[in-house]
């Protein structure tokens, strides 16, 4: 199997988008408590030869067809566990065959790193991940991939940060299939959603919520010493 040549385009253009963006910022803070999200994929299931600009490969459904949560840990780290479904198009080729039919259905369990306190906590929040997951594909004679395939992923994407809470996200993840590893159960999934970010309740202000000048209200008190009384 060759490298798929558009996941490099892909990150090429996240990484370009990433550095020309504003430098406005939504909020001072780079931790959250979690956050909820659900997107549309594009699945091209085809462990072989890679053409990145061939459209007869991308597998697709018109509603968003993946959800995902994501815990933060410490300092930049992550936790994120999803869930797609993705219907098989006749039409287009899985593994050089036409004609599958059926559906893929993935897990995955990834350790996310993002880049969001190094870029200054702006609009942009690049990220990096690495993990497991497990797709099922319903049977069919044709399709030569595995139909129960462990996988190790490997994701790059970026947020947009449209709000201090809501955000359009962008990612796409290489998944190698381990049983027939480099083979026919390799596949790349491509994601764009919304995900909305819960913050830590645990007092924290940023600095859209602090006053930049504090007037105090209370009133002050002078003292004023009595002269003595004359003997």
């Amino acid at each position: 199997m060759k490298i798929h040549s558009l996941f490099f385009l892909f990150c090429l253009g996240i990484f370009g988008l990433s550095f020309a963006q504003p430098t406005k910022k939504i909020t001072n803070r780079d931790n959250y408590a979690w956050q909820f999200g659900a997107s549309w994929m594009l699945t091209d299931d085809d462990g072989y030869e890679i053409n990145p600009l061939s459209s007869s490969k991308f597998q697709s459904t018109p509603f968003p067809t993946r959800l995902f949560a994501d815990k933060y840990i410490y300092n930049g780290w992550s936790a994120e566990g999803a869930l797609g479904f993705q219907k098989y198009d006749p039409t287009k080729v899985v593994n050089d065959s036409l004609g599958i039919t059926g559906s893929m259905i993935s897990t995955d369990l990834a350790l996310k790193y993002s880049f969001y306190k190094q870029l200054g906590r702006g609009m942009v929040d690049p990220y990096l991940g690495a993990g497991i997951g497990l797709t099922l594909r319903t049977s069919d004679e044709r399709n030569t991939a595995n139909p129960v395939s462990p996988t190790c992923n490997f994701s790059l994407g970026c947020t947009f940060w449209m709000s201090s809470q809501l955000g359009l996200q962008a990612q796409g993840t290489l998944k190698l299939g381990l049983p027939d590893f480099l083979k026919s159960s390799d596949y790349m999934q491509y994601s764009l959603g919304l995900t909305y970010r819960i913050e830590k309740t645990d007092g924290y202000k940023s600095d859209f919520e602090k006053s930049k000048y504090k007037i105090t209200r209370h009133r002050t008190r002078i003292k004023v010493k009595k002269p003595k009384s004359e003997s």
